[in-house]
């Protein structure tokens, strides 16, 4: 019975516990963020990664399994939302 609940708070770990991306942008002016970094176990790691690389603009974004699952982050899929904007895409073509 011991190894099933053990089996069972790991899944919950792993489903429920949130790691960050780390997310940079140029300058101020620019208005979407590119994915620098990923995976980070908590968001103090995530700000200092950006510290130690001196980074000025920069966010550190959270999000876990289980809500990539069932896309209740709003279609957080680092690949989608911050690779390609809909910005860039209109001056690819101007």
């Amino acid at each position: 019975m011991k190894p099933v609940i053990a089996i069972i708070v790991l899944v919950g770990v792993y489903l429920f516990y949130p790691t960050y991306d780390l997310l940079v942008k140029d300058s101020p002016f620019d208005e979407t963020f590119a994915l620098y970094d990923s995976q980070f176990l908590t968001a103090d790691r995530c700000r200092d990664a950006a510290m130690e690389m001196k980074l000025r603009y920069f966010h550190c974004a959270g999000g876990n399994i289980w809500g990539g699952l069932l896309s209740t982050y709003g279609s957080y899929q680092p690949e989608n939302r911050y690779g390609d904007s809909e910005l860039s895409k209109k001056e690819k073509h101007e």
